[in-house]
């Protein structure tokens, strides 16, 4: 099926914020929003099927990546949900449902919190999102201090599988190639979000149906470790993805794209 596609900036605080747009302007909007792996290009495999289930999907450039730009040095949660407020009155979508891969987690958790009647679902899919415990935070310290440089072998990631790089070489030197395009401020990124604390109760409070996806394989936010955070929250859902790494949307984009749909269908 054919959709209409149309790209477009923002100029938001000092910064050009770049965002694409596939669907018709009716439909209701879903914003997919990236990690410190990618940009808007890393959403290709869900975009054609959402768009097909009937949504209107918006992705965008975080600030330092894809096409954004990153003039100003600030960077974090609040300056995230400005530039995503600035997006939307602009491409329109006045209830959303947003999505947060690993970073996009915090700008996600950040957007609904300073604008919560535009959020008609919330996915955290791989991430802390704030949402710290003191578990998280502890392995959060210990994977830092003791990761490898990820180009370092060709295909091999962090934030993939060992069993996608098996199964999967190309996909997997894909998902490298695809971060080549840009050099985020990943020194930044890691300050941010390491600073960015959100309670729980906070989150209820919104009253925003839940979803928090995760990977069975899943390094750097380990399945059990986020389970037990979405835990304290009282309207979520969880979803484990096997044989997925940190990155499920693009490891197991089917399974993936059929929990978001079964999220939104249940609260559309």
């Amino acid at each position: 099926m054919s959709h209409s596609w149309r790209t477009g900036t923002v100029d938001s605080d000092g910064e050009t914020i770049y965002y694409e747009v596939v669907g018709p302007d009716r439909a209701p909007t879903v914003v997919l929003t990236h990690g410190a792996g990618g940009s808007h290009a890393v959403w290709y495999q869900q975009v054609p099927v959402l768009a097909d289930a009937g949504y209107r999907v918006l992705t965008w450039d975080s600030r330092g990546f894809g096409l954004s730009t990153f003039a100003t040095g600030r960077l974090g949660s609040q300056e995230a949900a400005s530039d995503l407020r600035r997006v939307l009155d602009a491409a329109g979508g006045e209830r959303i449902h947003l999505v947060g891969q690993s970073m996009g987690g915090w700008w996600a958790t950040a957007f609904a919190l300073a604008q919560p009647e535009r959020v008609q679902t919330l996915t955290l899919s791989n991430t802390v999102g704030g949402l710290w415990t003191d578990a998280l935070t502890q392995h959060f310290a210990r994977f830092v201090a003791s990761a490898a440089p990820d180009d370092a072998v060709l295909g091999v990631h962090s934030a993939l599988s060992p069993s996608f790089t098996a199964r999967d070489p190309a996909r997997a030197f894909l998902y490298q190639q695809l971060n080549t395009f840009h050099a985020p401020p990943l020194p930044a990124i890691g300050r941010a979000l390491a600073r960015a604390h959100v309670d729980h109760a906070a989150i209820d409070a919104l009253g925003i149906p839940v979803l928090v996806i995760t990977g069975s394989d899943d390094a750097l936010f380990p399945a059990a470790l986020v389970a037990d955070s979405a835990r304290l929250l009282t309207d979520v859902d969880i979803v484990e993805i096997a044989d997925a790494g940190h990155s499920p949307y693009f490891e197991c984009p089917a399974e993936y794209t059929a929990a978001l749909l079964r999220h939104f269908g249940r609260n559309g």
